[in-house]
C-alpha cells in the first residue's frame, strides 16, 4: 500500500471518530507510531485507540490539537 493510501486511511479513521464527537485524550509515541486514544462518554464503546504509523497523518492530528486550543 502506498504512503498516501495509508494515510487516507488513518486520517478517515480519525475524521469518523470526531464526527462521532470523540476527542483526542491521551497520544503515546513510540518507534513504531502513535497511539491515540480517543473518548467519547456518550457512546458505548467510551474509549477507542488507533495505532497512527503514518508520518502525515501524525501531523495531520497534531494538527486537529492545536486547532482546538
Amino acid at each position: 500500500m502506498t504512503t498516501y493510501k495509508e494515510f487516507i486511511i488513518e486520517k478517515n479513521q480519525i475524521d469518523s471518530l470526531i464526527m462521532k464527537d470523540y476527542k483526542i485524550t491521551n497520544i503515546r509515541e513510540t518507534l513504531d507510531g502513535a497511539f491515540v486514544d480517543f473518548e467519547n462518554q456518550a457512546e458505548t464503546e467510551k474509549l477507542i485507540t488507533l495505532h497512527i504509523m503514518n508520518a502525515d497523518t501524525r501531523k495531520y492530528f497534531a494538527t486537529l490539537l492545536l486547532s482546538k486550543r
